[in-house]
């Protein structure tokens, strides 16, 4: 499994909020997860930061286990992660209401699991074809699904960055999980928002087709920023 991700505060955020944590285990099993935070002053970055800290240790740990079950020990980690988030934002008030989202995925052989809190997104990229693979956890995307607005109404709608889900903002959280089967040549795309509302989808998908993995988050991000995107900026991309 090849693994490269890039993140970028952008220019109009004073501070980076998004994190990204990847890597290959041991037993074989790979993961990567991008995370973005929010609430409070910097309460986005305690809050996405100690989710990918969490992640990390927790997966590190059964590092060496070959019977390891993947999406149990990414789902166990969320839950230790979210309940800590929660209890720090209660006994520090300039953090209070901070969380932060989740896409990402773990990879054992050809078993792909996707998890998703909130608007970041994952993709495939298979045989040419860009596809979203997450559904987004927000306000717009819920009226969508009612037929209240349209599918290009939701770009321009004011609360198109509301989002319904977040890890940390409650005790517990809900993570939304699908399995896919990767085809040899598969690529995955892990992103925030700063990425996915300032550059089109058939722009991501040509630099998802670049031959040169490496280069493909950086191609990602100099084309948000190239977008005026007044966020934070995240791309994680992973081959199998």
């Amino acid at each position: 499994m090849k693994i490269v991700g890039k993140t970028d505060k952008g220019f109009k955020r004073s501070d980076n909020q998004d994190r990204f944590v990847a890597g290959t285990l041991e037993n074989g099993i790979s993961f990567g997860f991008v995370c973005d935070g929010m609430g409070g002053a910097n309460g986005g970055s305690v809050a996405s930061g100690m989710l990918c800290k969490t992640l990390e240790e927790m997966l590190f740990l059964q590092g060496e286990n070959k019977a390891m079950n993947a999406e149990e020990a990414v789902l166990d980690a969320v839950s230790v992660a979210c309940a800590q988030i929660y209890t720090k934002a209660e006994n520090d008030t300039s953090l209070s209401g901070m969380g932060t989202t989740l896409s990402g995925v773990s990879v054992c052989d050809d078993t792909c699991n996707v998890y998703n809190v909130g608007d970041s997104r994952v993709y495939i990229m298979r045989e040419g074809v860009l596809t979203q693979i997450t559904e987004d956890h927000s306000v717009v995307r819920q009226l969508f699904r009612q037929g209240a607005i349209s599918e290009e109404e939701m770009a321009a709608h004011p609360q198109k960055n509301l989002i319904t889900r977040a890890v940390g903002v409650r005790k517990e959280v809900e993570v939304d999980v699908s399995e896919i089967r990767l085809k040899k040549g598969d690529r995955l795309l892990c992103a925030s928002d700063g990425l996915t509302n300032f550059v089109p989808k058939r722009e991501i998908e040509s630099m998802m087709m670049q031959r040169d993995l490496y280069a493909v988050p950086d191609m990602l991000i100099k084309a948000a920023l190239k977008n005026d995107a007044s966020d934070n900026i995240t791309a994680l991309v992973l081959e199998y």
